[in-house]
């Protein structure tokens, strides 16, 4: 972050600094909307059923984008992308702020942007990768998720402000966010064909590569991603009830998860360079054990104490998990497939979110700790995948594994 905020003040942006504080300013006005859009849908006459679907729409949208989209990325650019997909949803924030017609109808609108979103992720991450050398990327996309935390320590409190006088409100804050995000990188140049590695060209296509993406170089990152994004959503739908449960209020429950994102930002840099140099196929799978024990314990502590220590360790593992994840990722394919290879890991994450708030957050209505062991059970069995077959770093220059998995898998009990 003091890399980006030194570039801003010196006015020495670079593409890479214009993408993560395009994402900063943007993602503020989004998690504005976190706390507000239950009581939005409550004030249409809507019911917890509405509620949920409210919620859940975006996500299953997201993740459907996610392949479309990352193929679009490939074929006509990043620029357009970033561009369009934000365009599109200010435009449908608009829409939801005037309060256009019956609540399915907004609910609809909902959707469109989870779709837009989901569409601009592909393409920020793939421009992240095309402007960043191989060996620094996990430091990168470091970068990139403590610009979102900030955003979730900003926008939280920003909609709530709002919503005293205006539910809608928080719709028309968040277009502007997005809007005025996009004045940071409209300048960008386009990234594809001239990014890192252009100086080595794409292998030709051939009949294994159009089988590229069944490879452990990539379905393990994505199937990680996937166990990332479960205990992500499982704890937005699960966390307020949890912390309600103990008798703390709202403000105490927003605090925690402010407090969840201080670590992530103080130790981004740390944490990237610590992503580039260690061994990610012991890096990650620890991380995510940690992260199991952490969500194995909250149902038995009551006092706020102990659960915000915990969040603490907690917090300090999940700051190395997505970044190594997008990095291999990012490693593992040729620029030509970059967008691709980011929409197959955000299909995983974003279709990993949709169970762990739809399945594993209903659980909690029948036992408290069954979200939480659910949650804990699939980090391991991701930790136990990824200490297997997660790929170690690459030297920077090499080439990436094009091979579908039926050749690369034989290769993989030998390394």
């Amino acid at each position: 972050m003091l890399e980006i905020l030194r570039a801003l003040l010196t006015r020495r942006l670079e593409p890479a600094h214009r993408l993560l504080l395009g994402q900063l300013v943007m993602f503020t006005g989004i998690a504005a909307l976190f706390p507000v859009v239950p009581l939005y849908v409550r004030s249409h006459g809507g019911t917890s059923a509405d509620i949920a679907l409210f919620v859940a729409g975006p996500l299953v949208a997201s993740t459907l984008v996610q392949l479309p989209t990352g193929h679009l990325v490939d074929r006509i650019g990043r620029k357009p992308v970033l561009i369009g997909s934000r365009l599109l949803y200010a435009a449908l924030s608009g829409g939801l702020f005037l309060n256009l017609g019956p609540l399915w109808l907004l609910a609809l609108l909902r959707v469109g942007q989870g779709a837009s979103g989901g569409a601009y992720v592909p393409a920020l991450r793939a421009a992240l990768a095309d402007l960043t050398p191989p060996g620094e990327r996990g430091h990168r996309y470091a970068q990139l998720q403590g610009c979102e935390m900030v955003g979730l320590l900003l926008g939280p409190a920003i909609g709530g402000a709002i919503a005293l006088w205006e539910y809608s409100g928080i719709f028309a804050a968040s277009g502007i966010a997005v809007l005025l995000g996009l004045g940071a990188i409209i300048r960008m140049p386009e990234t594809r064909g001239a990014g890192i590695e252009a100086s080595s060209p794409a292998p030709a296509p051939s009949a294994a590569s159009r089988w590229w993406w069944l490879r452990p170089a990539l379905l393990v990152p994505s199937v990680a991603l996937a166990a990332a994004g479960t205990m992500f959503a499982m704890y937005d739908v699960v966390w307020p009830q949890y912390l309600n449960a103990r008798g703390y209020d709202s403000l105490v429950i927003g605090l925690s998860i402010s407090f969840f994102a201080v670590p992530i930002l103080l130790l981004t840099g740390p944490g990237g360079r610590l992503s580039d140099r260690a061994d990610r196929r012991l890096l990650v799978p620890a991380a995510l054990c940690v992260v199991a024990a952490c969500a194995f314990t909250y149902p038995w502590l009551r006092s706020i104490f102990p659960i915000l220590a915990v969040g603490t360790v907690e917090s300090l593992a999940v700051m190395l998990v997505e970044p190594s994840l997008f990095a291999v990722i990012s490693e593992s394919t040729t620029a030509s497939l970059r967008g691709r290879a980011m929409g197959v890991g955000g299909l995983f994450e974003a279709g990993g979110g949709a169970f762990g708030a739809g399945v594993l957050g209903a659980l909690y209505g029948i036992a408290e700790p069954l979200p939480f062991l659910g949650g804990a059970t699939v980090c391991l069995l991701a930790a136990a995948v990824c200490s297997r077959a997660l790929p170690r770093h690459r030297p920077p220059g090499a080439a990436p594994d094009l091979r579908p998995a039926g050749i690369a898998r034989a290769e993989v009990d030998v390394v």
